[in-house]
C-alpha cells in the first residue's frame, strides 16, 4: 500500500450514492452480484435490493468506486442512473469509518424500497 509521509494511504477515498427504481426480476441474483463485486473492490457501505429497485451508499478508494460505476453503467438496468460520487479525503489508520462512515459491507434484500403505497394523512 502506498502511503504519504504521514502514514495515510496516498489514494483518495470517496462516497458513492445512487438509487434506481425499476422492476428487478431476480433480486437474489443481483444482491449476490453486489456482495461479490463490492467485496472484490474492497468497498464498504449499505446496499438494499428490492423488487422495485436498488439503493446504494458505498465508500472506498476513489478508483474502486469509479470501477464500480463503470460496471453498473454497462448494465442496461441502470440506464439513466445518477451516480453521485464525492471525495472524503484519505483513509487514516486503516479506518474508513473515520473518513467515510463505513466499517463493513451490508447487502440486503428488502421487500420494498419506496413508500409509494403509504397514503397521506387525512
Amino acid at each position: 500500500m502506498e502511503e504519504n509521509g504521514d502514514g495515510r494511504d496516498a489514494e483518495p477515498y470517496g462516497v458513492l450514492l445512487y438509487y434506481k427504481y425499476t422492476s428487478i426480476h431476480d433480486v437474489a441474483s443481483l444482491a449476490g452480484f453486489y456482495n461479490t463485486h463490492c467485496r472484490s473492490l474492497d468497498l464498504f457501505g449499505r446496499i438494499r435490493v428490492g423488487l422495485d429497485g436498488v439503493n446504494a451508499t458505498i465508500g472506498g478508494k476513489f478508483s474502486a468506486l469509479e470501477k464500480h460505476i463503470s460496471v453498473m453503467r454497462s448494465n442496461s438496468l441502470f440506464d439513466g442512473t445518477d451516480f453521485k460520487l464525492a471525495s472524503c479525503g484519505h483513509r487514516s489508520n486503516e479506518n474508513i469509518a473515520r473518513e467515510c462512515g463505513f466499517t463493513s459491507l451490508s447487502v440486503r434484500v428488502v421487500k420494498v424500497l419506496s413508500f409509494t403505497n403509504i397514503s397521506p394523512d387525512p
